[in-house]
């Protein structure tokens, strides 16, 4: 495996916060974990590719909203991990963007998980206050993606 792309693997690691992540591609397979503030690689039978993560304080979020005062309304998390969408095809408006009046039901995003794709649907009627993925991020279990102000 080429270490261009090893080193994608490992920024993608840190922007989600994430502490393990694994790939095979024909009999190639690495592991990437993130283990006291390192990213280490390990890909049998290639030499060891040890990369530095990011501080904790680059980790945190860059959007103001984000580090403001503790947020009263409803968080939308995602049901499952997957790669999410904010808009139904390429090139189209978003289903949502901040200041977007939404009610319960109506589609926020479409997470693909395992070739399927599901509609991500409001959990209450309110205002999106803020967007907090970007289009095509890998999103967890339970991570956050819109924040909502109930009418």
């Amino acid at each position: 495996m080429e270490t261009k792309k090893i080193a994608e693997l490992a920024k993608i690691l840190r922007q989600n916060q994430l502490t393990k992540l694994e790939l095979t591609e024909g009999d190639n397979r690495l592991v990437l974990e993130a283990a006291n503030g390192r990213i280490i690689p390990a890909e049998a039978p290639s030499p060891v590719f040890v990369e530095e993560a990011a501080e904790p304080s680059e980790l945190t979020p860059e959007t103001p909203e984000l580090t403001e005062s503790p947020f009263t309304g409803v968080e939308q998390k995602s049901p499952l991990v997957g790669t999410v969408y904010l808009a139904p095809q390429s090139g189209a408006e978003p289903f949502v963007k901040a200041g977007s009046k939404v009610k319960a039901g109506d589609v926020l995003c479409i997470v693909e998980s395992m070739k399927m794709f599901n509609n991500i649907e409001s959990e209450t009627d309110g205002t999106v206050q803020a967007v907090l993925v970007d289009n095509g991020q890998i999103v967890e279990f339970g991570q956050p993606l819109f924040r909502i102000q109930p009418v």
